[in-house]
């Protein structure tokens, strides 16, 4: 928005008085002194705002040249801004809960609204809109209400670092009321740190007055201690979702080599597709029994199964518990037998085609059947050991005993990827089945780990992957809990909501984290002066 008003503007004018006429020093009426012009952008149009300015009437009152302003003023718009509340708000719900980009709420404003906002206009509102929200959803009086009906918390915290060489952002989450408390960048994540980040729930969890019941997080050496000092007797759960990756990464390894040697074996597909799609141009005396569409669905068998064995190949999902070497070999073996099915009904005119792809396949799976068999004898282990966490297949103190007897059964054999899941065991156990079974103790991290992979307005995609943006880290103080604060906001927030928030600060921690990475893009900035 330009500093000046266009000429050629039309404004709607509204005449704003002070409600209450008396002086409220003397009780002498109050007289209009001037007038103060107010021009702003509405989702009405353009709004010319009046302002009567009064002061006392009694010219021996200490009040007599202080000016008044209209309150009303305040349910319309705020002091300098440019826009009114209901377009501060329109943008800020479109943005956090939408998650709308800045370019798509310019457009909108223009084709829907004619207004013309620049992108920086638009930003700083954002920003405004962003510390206000963060400032009412972590208010601890607020707090207080939502809890109150609430018999304990269940705490859990995690770190994301989206690039090596900035902050990681830590965030602690409430379970009981799926609630972010609060999260901060950090520029070192030494156990001092941490302890800053386990003091500052501890304070709030005085002022809340409920007890712990539980933490979870993953084993990272410096939440294991900055816990046990500061909640001590509470229970520590480690992520059964981060030790199951611990247990199988040596598995996945093994498995991604033999996949890797596999897929190299594959090969021909290409040379059959050109094959089979050449031979729909030209006549040949295979084909010459079949009319053209009979020719033409023969050729597209033998492209359907090309295509099959391609995206077969390009499959990498997976997990511990299904491996993608395994999955792929698996899947490549039912294409063979599918394959193998239809040769044996006779020959046909792609029977030879079908039989250099399956030699294609089989090909790949004589090198993974080298290790196929350790592969899955490790999957077996590794999914009995993960059963043994779960709370449906009996009490802790019977699934820890299975937990210890594979323990043992790994201790009698020199396989290092055995002796590396003992180890593992040993470290882990006391994190895994701690509390009671009375406790409803969640069993992983995930659900604050998928705040981390929600549209926000802050991805990016890096070879087709969503990736966290590094902005959530520098805006992640206050961004984290406007987001949390908009999951179950159905529709914007008032003015009487933010109003009380309108002076709030950005956090310390998200001003040095923002200023840092100023100085490091200036620093890399190719653009730079020349260093002296």
């Amino acid at each position: 928005m330009s500093s000046k008003w266009p000429e050629e503007i039309e404004f709607k004018e509204i005449i704003l008085k002070v409600e209450d006429n008396i002086c409220r020093k003397c009780k002498s009426e109050l007289i209009i002194r001037k007038d103060r012009i107010h021009c702003i952008y509405s989702l009405e149009g353009p709004i010319k705002l009046i302002c009567k300015l009064s002061c006392c009437s009694n010219i021996q009152c200490s009040e007599r040249n202080t000016l008044i302003s209209p309150k009303s003023e305040i349910s319309i718009t705020m002091p300098r801004w440019r826009i009114g509340w209901d377009l501060f708000l329109w943008m800020g719900f479109r943005r956090f809960k939408r998650h709308w980009s800045v370019p798509q709420i310019i457009d909108e404003l223009l084709d829907n609204y004619q207004i013309s906002p620049s992108k920086s206009t638009v930003i700083k509102y954002l920003m405004k809109y962003q510390l206000m929200v963060a400032a009412r959803h972590q208010d601890i009086v607020r707090l207080q209400a939502e809890y109150k009906d609430c018999s304990d918390v269940i705490l859990t915290i995690d770190g994301l670092q989206p690039e090596k060489g900035h902050e990681t952002l830590y965030v602690v989450r409430e379970i009981r009321k799926q609630r972010v408390w609060f999260a901060q960048p950090l520029l070192s994540s030494t156990n001092s740190e941490i302890l800053k980040l386990i003091q500052r729930a501890k304070e709030l969890v005085k002022k809340l007055n409920k007890p712990v019941s539980a933490w979870v997080s993953d084993k990272q050496d410096a939440f294991v201690t900055s816990i046990a000092a500061e909640f001590q007797n509470v229970p520590h759960r480690y992520c059964d979702n981060h030790f199951l990756r611990d247990l199988a990464k040596p598995v996945l390894e093994k498995d991604s080599h033999a996949k890797v040697q596999m897929r190299k074996k594959v090969r021909g597909l290409r040379s059959i597709e050109k094959e089979a799609l050449a031979e729909l141009d030209k006549s040949s005396q295979k084909y010459e029994k079949l009319n053209p569409e009979q020719k033409k669905f023969a050729v597209d068998i033998v492209l359907d199964y090309c295509a099959t064995v391609r995206g077969i190949l390009n499959d990498n999902h997976g997990g511990p518990l299904n491996p993608p070497g395994l999955r792929m070999a698996n899947a490549l073996k039912e294409v063979s037998q599918s394959i193998e099915r239809n040769l044996k009904r006779g020959k046909t005119p792609i029977s030879a085609k079908l039989k250099r792809l399956n030699g294609c396949i089989k090909r790949g799976l004589s090198i993974y059947q080298q290790d196929k068999a350790k592969i899955e004898e490790y999957v077996g282990k590794i999914d009995r050991i993960f059963k043994t966490l779960d709370s449906k297949s009996g009490s802790s103190s019977i699934r820890l005993n299975r937990f210890k007897r594979l323990k043992t059964q790994f201790a009698k054999t020199d396989d290092s990827i055995y002796i590396h899941m003992r180890k593992l065991m040993d470290s882990f156990e006391i994190g895994l089945f701690v509390g009671s079974d009375d406790i409803d103790i969640p069993r992983d991290n995930l659900g604050l780990e998928r705040w981390f992979k929600e549209p926000k307005g802050h991805e990016r995609r890096i070879h087709g992957h969503q990736h966290a943006g590094i902005r959530i880290v520098h805006e992640g103080a206050t961004l984290i809990p406007v987001l949390d604060a908009h999951l179950f906001q159905k529709e914007p927030f008032s003015y009487q909501d933010l109003l009380p928030y309108i002076s709030v600060k950005p956090p310390k921690s998200q001003a040095e984290s923002i200023e840092r990475n100023r100085i490091m893009r200036k620093a890399s900035s190719k653009k730079k002066d020349q260093l002296c």
